[in-house]
């Protein structure tokens, strides 16, 4: 089966979600993505079609791809059928095109300091080792792990970068392999998801359960007729939730002498999806404070660290010595 990246998947679910806003056979707009774009986008549209002219539905045919984001997809297109509108395929498309966006920026802001690391490994194999090893008997102040390091990497010098490959090779596929959301995406997902359903007038649990799909919480979308007092749920709100519900129980039970009863259920649905609401900003927020932490700050701080330790490294341990052993002359 072909593997759609992020951005593939992403323009694909657009696709999909455009033509259902827009009352456009789907088989028209997957005709369209075929002819259109090339490689694997193309091939996982033919596949599409192929499962939709069979009588397969939408969701099935998305699920035969097995694809590693399934349950956000069939969450969003579960939602799409129950209210009749696109509005979560196309939150998870951006959801999945920040997530490659945030690759891309890892990728950069990380090669200055993987550069700077094999430059500085290649000056020491290259320089500063053979400088000792043919000076060791001229030059006494060198440490004696120093002298011991270039003696040994004379013949070892392959060594390091092949353990370094290795290692993120095999970090590089545990990633791949695992590729998922971060938990405070998938929270914010979860929040924003469940307060568009209250909006369309889905039933609760139909509600929580596509809410749970979307965020991949398996616990949570495996129970039966989840309600806002399901403990699982509670967890999910946080600790201030049962502040919240217990305002929700009192909005009910004064509106139940003076209101209606769909007056007070609506009033406790706008309470929820106010409360919903606040919790995907603030997680939302959190999400951006730690990509701009582990994206930028941490690379730079890395990247000046390093820099720092092998200048200071190659001044003392490499030149300093032959300046005391020429004093000592």
């Amino acid at each position: 089966m072909p593997r759609l990246n992020d951005q593939q998947l992403a323009d694909l679910l657009d696709e999909v979600g455009s033509a259902i806003e827009h009352s456009i056979p789907i088989p028209q707009a997957l005709v369209r993505v075929a002819e259109q774009q090339h490689g694997s986008p193309a091939m996982v549209a033919r596949t599409l079609l192929r499962s939709l002219e069979q009588g397969v539905s939408l969701k099935a045919s998305f699920q035969a791809l097995k694809l590693a984001d399934d349950g956000q997809i069939t969450a969003a297109i579960q939602a799409t059928t129950q209210t009749g509108t696109p509005d979560l395929l196309y939150r998870f498309a951006e959801t999945l095109r920040s997530r490659h966006a945030a690759k891309h920026t890892i990728t950069l802001n990380w090669f200055y300091p993987c550069i700077l690391t094999v430059l500085a490994y290649i000056l020491f194999v290259n320089s500063l080792a053979p400088l000792v090893r043919d000076n060791q008997n001229l030059i006494a102040q060198w440490p004696d792990a120093v002298v011991r390091a270039s003696i040994w990497i004379e013949n070892g010098w392959w060594l390091p970068p092949v353990i370094t490959t290795a290692i993120f090779a095999a970090a590089f596929l545990l990633v791949r392999q695992r590729q998922r959301l971060p938990s405070t995406v998938s929270r914010s997902l979860f929040y924003s998801t469940l307060a568009s359903q209250l909006d369309s007038k889905v039933p609760e649990s139909q509600a929580i359960h596509t809410a749970a799909l979307m965020a991949g919480d398996v616990e949570l979308s495996q129970t039966e007729n989840a309600t806002f007092t399901t403990p699982r749920l509670l967890q999910l709100l946080g600790p201030d939730s049962k502040q919240y519900l217990i305002q929700a129980t009192d909005a009910r039970e004064t509106a139940a002498s003076e209101t209606p009863a769909s007056q007070d259920k609506r009033l406790r649905t706008i309470s929820r999806r106010a409360h919903l609401r606040h919790l995907a900003f603030a997680t939302e927020q959190k999400t951006r404070q730690r990509e701009k932490l582990m994206h930028q700050f941490l690379p730079n701080t890395v990247s000046f660290v390093l820099g720092f330790i092998f200048i200071f490294s190659t001044a003392s341990l490499f030149i300093a010595p032959i300046y005391r052993q020429v004093i000592q002359w």
